[in-house]
């Protein structure tokens, strides 16, 4: 999670450290921090909180330096204050860090043991000390050699006794104008501009300067001056850099009061834009995939399909087993990537794994990932980022089209991902030969196509979803309901409102409630149905009928003109009349507005709900 920063070169560092920071405040918000390289020493700041209180901390600093590194943080090991914000400090080197080190407890113990003296309660300090201890014990061995050499060596010697994935990027005080740095499993991408060299945990920090970058590779040592950055290893391998086709305004607001409802507004948009070349010229023919032969081949003799993934992504793969198992008969396992990777999965021959991930990074997804390609089984991944670890790593790519997402709660990613979930599931069938008579089959291939238009219609309702969003501020809990394809969805609901608003909420399977769940509804209990008219609408009515009877609040999400449901509710939304596999693309939609309107009447910061962040890179 947390965002680095570096900049070395001609130009004022510190503007471009705070606005690298601003952009990346969404993977952390607890602490910031920056050091620039001042009179041959350094010029530390730090501060809890949001970027903006250091911003405002930093009026009188950086108006010379051109040498300097920041941080935003996520705090995993320590309190979010003042004292653990990164920079940290040790002897000659000031580091900041993005990662775990596992096994940070030993070496701590370790070099207490040697008289190194702690003044936070970071892994981050030990990675420092760490360093700066090796670099002393060289130092002493090594006459003659010069500063940056007895450096490389430490760091060298510092990475085979750490533990974990992390990136470090540091400066030391006998060695201006340069800046090194690690990668060993949690990103760092560079770029080289004209007035010297830009390093950041993401994108987002670089493309309004330069749309040229390099995803540096896992287990390499770098080296950044002026004239760029360089690989310090003995296979002294070159850096690729890629064009990128985000650009700045990409990520701004466009007048919208937050990014989310920018994005939820934006769905439309991304999944015409995530289906664009991609639709069949009818049901019959192949949807229409980067390396079409490659995909073929991945499906051809697949017996089995893992579904990996965390969080609001796991739910889009939920929904899609359901579309795995009707429409092409493949037996679809979904697994939550943080279980998966700890237990002993079961990789036949036929096996496919399939993983998802908004980010490309979620530290997880990216171990199971690597579990299944270490058993060699084949691979893919779906993910918003095409250059991110995830998407690299996978045997094949189906990327969505949804563009920078920067809240933190996801929307357009996860329907930009069930989108192609479902896609892929109706060609998979083609390939299968299973797709002939197969009602929903054919209504939903012609709902994809359809989609962005009916999205259209549900976002008009808009304001009436988030107003009834509001009125359930006062709510002792939330249920949300479905079943099918509804119940990913109604978790996903859940979700949403746990994120935003902090409020109780759980989402079950309707078949469940009066399993448990029923206990909690009383008047100051509200239900949230989802009850399209498909083949478990009669059941869900009746579902409806139980929650009346004991006094619950309801709100139904079900389909225009459905008078039934509406009688029984309290509050009815009405949704176009949609095909089975794009009904929950659409059903999630008015979750996500209910959710917003009611963190908005709650005062909630929507776009950085507390104690969350954007990419989760540590477990």
């Amino acid at each position: 999670m947390c965002g680095i920063v570096g900049y070395v070169g001609k130009n004022q560092a510190l503007p471009i450290l705070l606005d690298g920071l601003k952009r990346l405040e969404y993977r952390g918000y607890d602490s910031a921090g920056f050091a620039l390289f001042s009179k041959g020493n350094f010029e530390i700041k730090r501060n809890a909180g949001p970027v903006q209180g250091l911003v405002d901390a930093s009026l009188e600093c950086g108006k010379t330096e051109t040498q300097g590194i920041a941080h935003t943080r996520w705090a995993t090991h320590g309190a979010p204050n003042e004292t653990n914000a990164h920079p940290h400090r040790a002897g000659d080197i000031v580091l900041v860090h993005n990662g775990i080190i596992e096994n940070y407890s030993e070496i701590k113990t370790m070099l207490s043991r040697e008289g190194v003296k702690f003044s936070s309660q970071t892994d981050t300090e030990v990675f420092a000390q760490l360093i700066e201890f090796r670099r002393r014990e060289i130092a002493k061995k090594s006459e003659g050699a010069t500063a940056e050499t007895i450096l490389l060596n430490a760091m060298k010697q510092a990475m085979t006794e750490v533990e974990g994935h992390y990136a470090i990027v540091l400066m030391s005080q006998s060695i201006p104008g340069k800046i090194f740095g690690i990668q060993n499993g949690a990103p760092l991408v560079v770029s080289n501009l004209k007035t010297g060299a830009l390093i950041a945990s993401d994108l987002q920090a670089i493309v309004p300067y330069h749309n040229e970058v390099c995803f540096l590779p896992k287990g390499e040592i770098f080296v950044a001056d002026e004239t760029g950055v360089k690989l310090t290893s003995a296979s002294n391998k070159g850096l690729s850099f890629e064009k990128i086709d985000w650009t700045a305004d990409k990520v701004e607001k466009a007048g919208f009061e937050s990014f989310m409802l920018k994005e939820i507004f934006q769905q439309p948009l991304v999944v015409a834009d995530t289906l664009t070349g991609r639709l069949p010229v009818d049901q019959k023919s192949s949807f229409i995939w980067d390396h079409q032969k490659a995909h073929e081949v991945l499906w051809k003799n697949v017996k089995r399909l893992y579904l990996i993934a965390c969080g609001t992504s796991s739910h889009a793969a939920m929904a899609a087993k359901y579309f795995f198992e009707r429409w092409a008969r493949l037996d679809c396992q979904i697994d939550i990537a943080s279980e998966f990777r700890y237990r002993s999965p079961v990789f036949e021959p036929g096996t496919v794994v399939g993983v998802i991930s908004q980010s490309g990074e979620t530290a997880d997804t990216l171990a199971a990932l690597r579990l299944a390609n270490q058993a060699g089984v084949s691979t893919f991944s779906i993910c918003n980022v095409p250059n991110s670890t995830i998407a690299r790593e996978s045997g094949f790519q189906y990327p969505t089209k949804a563009g920078p997402e920067i809240g933190v709660a996801s929307t357009k990613a996860f329907t930009s991902q069930l989108t192609i979930l479902c896609a892929l599931a109706l060609d998979v069938a083609r390939l299968r030969g299973l797709q002939d008579g197969k009602e929903s089959v054919q209504a939903s291939f012609t709902g994809l196509a359809r989609l962005p238009q009916d999205l259209d219609q549900v976002l008009s309702q808009s304001e009436t979803f988030m107003k009834m969003g509001e009125t359930l501020k006062d709510q002792r809990i939330i249920l949300f309901v479905g079943r099918g394809t509804m119940y990913p969805i109604a978790l996903e609901g859940a979700l949403k409102f746990k994120e935003l608003t902090y409020l109780p909420a759980e989402g079950f399977a309707a078949g469940e409630l009066k399993h448990g769940p029923i206990a909690y509804i009383d008047p100051k209990v509200t239900v949230i149905t989802l009850a399209p008219k498909d083949e478990w609408y009669s059941k869900t009515i009746s579902n409806l009928e139980e929650i009346r009877a004991r006094g619950g609040h309801i709100i139904t999400i079900g389909t225009e003109g459905d008078e039934e449901a509406k009688r029984l509710s309290n509050e009815f939304i009405g949704l176009p009349q949609s095909s089975w596999g794009t009904q929950p693309i659409l059903s999630v939609i008015p979750l996500q507005l209910l959710a917003y309107g009611c963190a908005k009447a709650l005062g909630r910061n929507i776009d950085k709900p507390r104690n969350l962040a954007k990419s989760v890179t540590v477990e």
